[in-house]
């Protein structure tokens, strides 16, 4: 299968990882007894995203003799905004302060998707 299907596949999953992520974050907010449902999808899309995202790293190091840094940095940032995300969940489902990790959460996403779509395997915005 070419790495393209691979890359959609980390795209399609990433999205639904974050439209989850905002529905638990919103029933948790709102105490719905439905956001464990929804917490848990969020993790399995979670480890399947990370699966993906560690297949595609994986297989570009391996295409290429001297691989671009930044996917380093790429894989690096995409698992801080996984774990980032699993935390506010949590915390915010404990009771505890979360604002801090949201902000986090928020960055690191916006940052790796911006990094992962300048890379050559994405669009070029520029």
């Amino acid at each position: 299968m070419p790495i393209t299907a691979f890359v959609h596949t980390h795209v399609l999953l990433w999205v639904l990882l974050l439209v989850t992520f905002f529905v638990a974050f919103s029933m948790y907010k709102n105490n719905k007894k439905a956001a464990k449902g929804i917490h848990m999808a969020f993790r399995l899309l979670l480890l399947l995203t990370f699966a993906t995202g560690l297949y595609l790293y994986i297989k570009i190091m391996g295409m290429s003799e001297n691989p671009d840094p930044l996917y380093h940095a790429k894989i690096t940032l995409g698992l801080l905004s996984l774990i980032f995300g699993e935390l506010t969940l949590v915390r915010l489902k404990k009771g505890k302060a979360y604002s801090g990790f949201v902000i986090g959460f928020i960055v690191l996403v916006l940052v790796t998707v911006f990094l992962g779509y300048s890379l050559p395997y994405g669009m070029k915005f520029f």
